[in-house]
């Protein structure tokens, strides 16, 4: 094969490889909202978000009606990748064999593109989860259970 075929080769799957890349086949940002299995503390993408390393699921005491109660607060840092500005807002579930023991509701300020904010979940209405094996990231959900 000549030198010419060869480089022509090489220049066409380095172009395929790049196209590749840039419609998502690296580590770029996922941009799906669909509920995305994440590891606590470990950073991940979700829906035009990127969650940075570090990201903390920590046992909160409350007091509710004369009783102790220890409740989850899962604490970080986000960063909007969206072209346009927006606030942040979706779940964090913790479960066990497919049962969901605890949901944290999470929030961001509204941030431009590549902006990061601080994000907090206060899992005001949970029992801290233990024994989870699942945590997984997903959109807030309204819960109209209680809508006539």
């Amino acid at each position: 094969m000549s030198a010419r075929r060869l480089l022509a080769g090489a220049v066409v799957t380095l172009a395929l490889a790049g196209g590749l890349t840039a419609c998502g086949g690296g580590d770029d940002v996922v941009t799906s909202t669909d509920p995305v299995e994440v590891e606590v503390g470990k950073a991940f993408s979700w829906g035009d978000y990127t969650i940075d390393d570090g990201w903390t699921l920590e046992a909160i005491k409350r007091s509710a009606g004369g009783e102790e109660v220890t409740t989850p607060e899962v604490k970080g840092t986000i960063t909007n990748h969206a072209d346009e500005e927006r606030s942040a807002l979706f779940e964090i579930v913790f479960s066990q064999d497919g049962s969901p023991l605890a949901t944290v509701n999470c929030s961001a300020p509204k941030m431009a593109k590549d902006q990061s904010q601080q994000f907090e979940c206060p899992g005001l209405s949970a029992i801290y989860p233990t024994g989870y094996d699942a945590v997984v990231a997903q959109e807030f959900r309204r819960d109209d259970t209680s809508a006539g």
